[in-house]
């Protein structure tokens, strides 16, 4: 196996990690904007329950990616195209690559879903848990203080996601819902989201209806004042000079009148300035629990959805570490690797050919049409000669080649034949 390559595919998973969760870091540290406020202590509690949620799942990813790196980094996937599709090869082959790129995309998903948004308004949330429990005309249903559910329990144990959003159900619309939801929301019923929305929603309409008011009554009340001040000074003027004491009459009526009015729009604007600063106290109020709910709602989700992907991501490995197995038991040599040294033939059972001396008798056939019998006389070729073997090695095929003395008195002299050109043979 060749490990320097492992080991690189290992470092680089190590560093898509690392990049990854130092973006997602920075990426994090940005609040998100939107209809909750974004500087409270649970929110603030439920961001950084979030962060670290989605840094875990990412690290898990990472480290899912570097079991996949190790199982297929060491497979020869270039050795796909000798495989032969055959009955059970091709099985082995296509569904052990089938329930590896399950697996990896398992992976990916499920580490995705811890990215998703959580719920962000509490419509949304009130939709959810419409989901969950039982409701009718007037809204959700409650049995001894206890909020009556509609979902299988054996749905929830295997959807994390679930079983939290069923957990969030009887902490908001348990017993102590008033502690999460907000005093005074009670009527035949314990308090629920429902109830939230609709208060909110009338504190806010009262709102809107004196903050006008108050607006107008402050600016009555800043024109008064003004026109208050300039019948005083005029009226200074006019008892300084006392030349007509009919201006300083009708001069001193304005005044008075001025000054009654002011009285009244300052009783006025101070009145509906307490009704709208007692609306603004429990709209404040309110809107504390909201953000409240809506932060204990995104951390239950996020945990659930968490568990939901840890569950995937362990059976996205299994799937897997399987699908490599039978990927890898259909290549062809998938046990062989580069640079594996190959065994020594097996030494030789039968002892070698002796070597022979030279000159030792032998008998030599040159055929026909052949070089050497170019070489030789008519009547010395296609028929046994006598001859001396001069080779000092071992001695050679019958078929050739060779080197000979022909002995023959018509035939003498020193012959070279080719492989099949003749035929040799020793005599002793």
């Amino acid at each position: 196996m060749d490990f320097s390559k492992l080991t690189a595919a290992a470092d680089a998973i190590r560093k898509f990690a690392e990049t990854a969760t130092d973006a997602g870091d920075k990426d994090e540290e940005k609040p998100a904007g939107g209809a909750v406020p974004t500087n409270s202590a649970a929110v603030q509690l439920a961001r950084d329950a979030r962060q670290s949620y989605q840094k875990t799942a990412r690290w898990m990813l990472a480290a899912f990616a570097a079991v996949g790196a190790l199982i297929f980094g060491s497979l020869p996937f270039a050795g796909i195209a000798d495989v032969e599709l055959t009955w059970p090869n091709g099985l082995w082959l296509l569904g052990g690559l089938l329930l590896a790129v399950a697996g990896i995309v398992s992976a990916v998903v499920a580490v995705s879903l811890v990215n998703e948004p959580e719920d962000a308004s509490l419509g949304e949330l009130d939709c959810d848990l419409r989901e969950i429990q039982k409701i009718d005309a007037q809204g959700f249903v409650w049995a001894k203080d206890k909020p009556v559910l509609m979902v299988n329990k054996l749905r929830a144990l295997w959807n994390p996601r679930l079983a939290s959003r069923i957990e969030l159900v009887n902490i908001l619309h348990g017993p102590e819902s008033s502690a999460h939801l907000g005093p005074n929301l009670e009527d035949d019923r314990p308090a629920s989201v429902t109830k939230l929305i609709q208060k909110l929603g009338e504190l806010e309409s009262e709102h809107a209806k004196l903050a006008p008011t108050v607006a107008k009554h402050t600016v009555a009340v800043e024109g008064y004042e003004k026109r208050v001040a300039d019948l005083a000074k005029l009226l200074e003027e006019l008892r300084k000079r006392q030349d007509n004491q009919t201006e300083i009459g009708t001069a001193s009526a304005m005044y008075t009148a001025a000054a009654t009015k002011l009285d009244s729009e300052r009783a006025t604007l101070t009145t509906e300035k307490q009704a709208l600063a007692e609306i603004d106290d429990k709209l404040r109020m309110y809107q504390d629990h909201r953000e409240l709910v809506l932060a204990e709602s995104a951390v239950m989700q996020v945990r659930g959805t968490f568990r939901l992907a840890r569950r995937i991501l362990a059976i996205a490995a299994v799937l897997t570490l399987f699908g490599g197995t039978g990927y890898a038991l259909s290549l062809p040599g998938a046990t062989k690797t580069e640079g594996t040294p190959t065994a020594a033939p097996p030494a030789p059972t039968t002892p070698p050919p002796p070597v022979y001396a030279t000159g030792l008798p032998a008998i030599v056939v040159v055929h026909e049409g052949t070089a050497a019998a170019r070489e030789l006389p008519r009547d010395c070729v296609d028929r046994e000669l006598p001859a001396v073997w001069i080779g000092t090695g071992r001695v050679p095929a019958t078929t050739g080649p060779f080197t000979a003395i022909v002995t023959d008195q018509a035939c003498t002299g020193e012959v070279t034949v080719a492989r099949g050109e003749g035929r040799f043979a020793l005599t002793r």
